[in-house]
């Protein structure tokens, strides 16, 4: 082919442009240190570099977020060992106040130390960083422990993101640390009553019988007997070996020349076993058994068996009966014990016929007006002094000779018999004999201007010798006429209320018998009012969902495993997930109050499965018009949140329905959940506020509900205790006792044991308890303290122990948390690294080799240039030469 210079030209400036550009290309990357600008300068290595640098944004997010919560997590690990450290040295103190040489002195020195340690926790648990608090949950603003020690923060956890799908919680919420469970902790609980040999305490009472053995003799001088010596009385607690007569303080039963038989001592348990099956039993022994054999006997009670233990059943050193559970992780375990030289039906018979009651646990708790009558003992160690057992109040404080009688008895009482309300309590009479042996009866009546100074004084002007007194809200009568303690008198009172029923002022035997007397809870376990504090009433009981549940599918009984066993229950929980019985049917709650404005009422809630005649379910009855006779616009049933009416366990039915989308028969359960425990509420609302259904329907439910609701609150907390708030008054009116009409399957107030620890822990809770103990100078729990309900110091060691441990844990965890980020970071960064020197490689420019290209393309452009400048200057001369 002919080459013309036109071509040789555009050959010449597309090598050039070529070249120049190869030569700028390598000059940049020089430059610039990178391979490529654009991603049109090479796709793979654009799209290879983003992906990559995703990589590195990503680490470098994971790398930020895992050392801020790294930094979080090693302050928390900071600070519970702070917490640590100071927990070991309250609970040095604590050892310190548990010595018995600490007089008065040095336990304040100890409290005003231990106050400061527990202040110092407190600042600890809410400390922050960054303005975020460590403990409080996800609720970082939330100072977690508010001024009363009250946990105000979430229970939920934080995370750091670690990678995709990747999170990693870093906080111990305050919920799991300062309220948290431990299920390889068992429940362990004591009595409070400290336990004397009543032999040694009272020796004048002890008389050797013809067989060589010694017994307890009250009535010497009608037997013509005589104390055994003239030893000092001694206060020396009981032991396992000691026999029942020297726990029981039971009279032996004299047969003559100078022979006795055994006293029996009747015992009297109530409660709930760590499955929460109720225990409600009584058994007898002889005086000549031993504690031992009553421990056994206890612990029978609660299931133990020869091959099988349920429970321990043990003595502390101050003779306090002591229930350990065997099994870890359970909750529901309970125990009240009231003894006796009588067997009745009831206990609140051990009261109303004056018999010989021994104690073993008290709270001073409020109880409920159940009796209309009681008769005074004196089987105690001196038979000249006499007792009601019961406990007269005004308000929340104990009676005093100047109380208005009407304030103490009350203005309304429920008649004997009936559950007719009776708006006055107009006489108080006295029937017996005086110390003379001569019959007495004598009322007095209850006027707006008696006191109790009044109703004292009728006792003493009519009973013979006696002195009166009221002492910590006790009557208490004493036979003047007897010289000598173990004396025999001739006195005896009974006590009992009227309401004047054809109210013509003078009293007759026909008027109508009121209860309008309280027991003292020494021989009262749940019949009592919930614990009132300002504007809320709240139960001392938390409630616990059992092993089990019961429940009706297509029907068929169904019992299985409860998957919330050993949990507080909640408001949605189901009563039935609660009651210690299987069979609920027909079960009823009384509920005894005060409404709003101060009137008091009575009302009955009856769970039920199967209707009645009148077509009702669970129900609750409000006897309106007085007049003791359920007429039937006073009875509601409970309605759900749809309307329906509520039984008491769960109900199932199985459907069989075609699938409008499919067309496919499917199958359907419709559930009729069983009352709980904010239906529970909702009733105890309207009750309490007087806002009741105007008719029994759903929609007159619903409205009487929703202004009920603008009154009170009601419901459970998050311990599993019922409570309600009045929202209209700063101190409410209102007072409220749930009442297991017939057994204690279900409680909400109970004078149940002292519980020294279980696996559930409250902080704060149990240091405030710990400081109360050293304040009391209890070193047991201990019912004639100032706090009859408080654990004792050495409760308070235990209990510490475990507070202890749970912060421990929490510590350990968090360290773990701490190491685990540390390596993440050491990780993330290293792949990183790893990851810029994968993308260094693929867009970096590798200078040596480039600049031995840039060189290489110099060379050849000269070279370029060079050649076609020869070939410019040749002309046909050139040729023809």
């Amino acid at each position: 082919m002919r080459v013309t210079q036109f071509t040789f030209y555009n050959n010449f400036v597309t090598d050039q442009q070529r070249t120049l550009s190869e030569l700028t290309k390598v000059q940049t990357q020089i430059a610039t240190g990178k391979k490529i600008e654009n991603m049109y300068d090479d796709p793979t290595v654009y799209t290879k570099f983003l992906k990559l640098d995703e990589e590195i944004n990503s680490f470098t997010q994971i790398s930020s977020s895992a050392k801020f919560a790294k930094t979080f997590a090693q302050e928390s690990d900071t600070t519970l060992n702070d917490i640590v450290s100071t927990l070991s040295s309250f609970k040095s103190k604590l050892l310190t106040a548990a010595n018995d040489t600490n007089n008065t002195t040095s336990r304040e020195a100890i409290v005003s130390e231990l106050k400061s340690e527990l202040e110092h926790l407190k600042n600890l648990a809410n400390t922050s960083l960054d303005g975020k608090y460590l403990f409080s949950g996800s609720a970082f603003d939330k100072k977690p422990i508010g001024d009363d020690y009250s946990y105000q923060g979430n229970d939920k956890s934080v995370k750091a993101f670690l990678g995709a799908g990747v999170e990693r919680e870093y906080n111990i919420p305050g919920s799991e640390l300062f309220l948290g469970r431990d299920n390889d902790y068992k429940k362990h609980m004591t009595l409070n009553v400290i336990q004397y040999d009543k032999m040694k305490a009272n020796p004048q009472f002890v008389v050797r019988g013809a067989d060589g053995n010694l017994y307890i003799d009250k009535h010497q001088q009608l037997n013509g007997t005589h104390p055994d010596s003239d030893n000092p009385p001694i206060n020396e607690t009981i032991t396992i070996d000691s026999q029942i007569r020297m726990l029981t303080g039971v009279e032996d039963k004299y047969v003559g020349d100078g022979k006795y038989e055994d006293g029996i001592s009747y015992f009297y348990i109530k409660g709930r076993k760590p499955n929460g099956e109720s225990i409600n039993t009584k058994f007898s022994l002889s005086n000549s058994q031993s504690v031992k054999d009553l421990l056994d006997k206890i612990g029978a009670a609660y299931g133990n068996t020869a091959t099988n233990k349920v429970v321990d059943v043990t003595l502390n050193d101050m003779g306090e009966i002591q229930i350990k559970d065997v099994n870890s992780g359970k909750m529901m375990s309970d125990f009240y014990m009231v003894a006796s030289d009588s067997d009745e039906a009831d206990i609140s018979d051990l009261v109303k016929n004056g018999d010989y009651i021994v104690e073993f646990q008290k709270s001073n708790f409020k109880g409920i007006r159940d009796l209309s009558q009681a008769t005074a003992n004196n089987s105690g160690f001196d038979n000249r002094v006499f007792n009601f057992g019961l406990k007269f109040i005004n308000g929340n404080r104990d009676a005093i000779p100047q109380d208005l009688a009407k304030d103490v008895f009350g203005s309304e009482a429920i008649k004997e018999g009936s559950d007719t309300i009776k708006e006055s309590v107009d006489f108080v009479r006295f029937t017996g004999t005086d110390t003379s042996g001569n019959a007495v009866d004598v009322n007095i009546k209850i006027t707006d201007t008696t006191t109790m100074q009044d109703v004292l004084d009728t006792i003493k002007n009519s009973f013979g010798d006696v002195n009166v007194s009221l002492e910590n809200g006790k009557i208490v009568v004493t036979d003047n006429s007897l010289s000598s303690p173990s004396d025999d008198s001739k006195l005896s009172i009974t006590m009992q209320t009227y309401s004047d029923s054809d109210n013509d002022g003078v009293f007759h035997t026909h008027d109508d018998m009121v209860k309008a007397l309280r027991r003292d809870d020494v021989a009262n376990f749940d019949k009592l009012y919930m614990d009132k504090n300002g504007n809320e009433i709240k139960g001392n009981v938390s409630n616990i969902q059992k092993d089990y549940i019961t429940y009706f599918k297509d029907g068929q009984k169904i019992v299985e495993k409860n998957p919330n066993a050993q949990t507080y229950v909640t408001n949605d929980t189901t009563l039935a997930d609660s009651i210690g019985i299987d069979d609920i049917d027909g079960k009823e709650f009384e509920v005894t109050f005060k409404k709003q404005d101060g009137k008091f009422q009575k009302a009955i809630i009856t769970l039920r499965n199967t209707p009645d005649a009148d077509g009702h379910l669970s129900t609750f009855w409000i006897d309106e018009n007085n007049d003791g006779v359920r007429d039937l616009n006073e009875v509601f049933d409970i309605y759900d949140a749809n309307g329906n009416k509520t039984p008491a366990n769960t109900f199932i039915k199985t459907t069989t329905e075609m699938d409008p989308t499919t067309c496919e028969l499917c199958t359907k359960e419709n559930v009729q959940k069983g009352l709980t425990y904010r239906q529970l509420g909702d009733v105890v609302s309207m009750l309490v506020s007087g806002n009741i259904p105007a008719d029994n329907t759903p929609q007159s439910y619903e409205s009487a509900l929703a202004n009920a609701k603008n009154s009170v609150e009601s419901g459970v907390d998050e311990k599993g205790r019922f409570y309600v708030k009045d929202k209209q008054n700063a101190n409410t009116n209102i007072e409220l006792a749930i009442d297991d009409k017939n057994s204690n399957d279900l409680y909400f107030q109970a004078n149940n044991a002292i519980t020294i620890d279980e696996p559930q822990t409250d902080f704060f809770a149990t240091l405030n308890q710990a400081i109360e103990a050293v304040e009391n100078g209890n070193n047991f729990a201990d019912a004639s303290s100032k706090d009859a309900r408080n654990f004792g110091i050495q409760g308070a060691i235990e209990a510490i122990d475990h507070v202890m441990d749970r912060v421990r844990r929490s510590h350990a965890k968090i360290g773990a948390v701490s190491n685990e980020f540390d390596m993440t970071i050491q990780r993330v960064d290293m792949l990183k690294i790893n990851v810029q020197t994968l993308q260094s490689e693929n867009i970096d420019t590798d200078i040596g080799e480039a600049t031995m290209r840039l060189n290489s393309l110099n060379t050849s452009y000269q070279g370029l240039l060079a050649s076609i400048a020869k070939v410019n200057n040749l002309t046909l001369l050139n040729y023809l030469r």
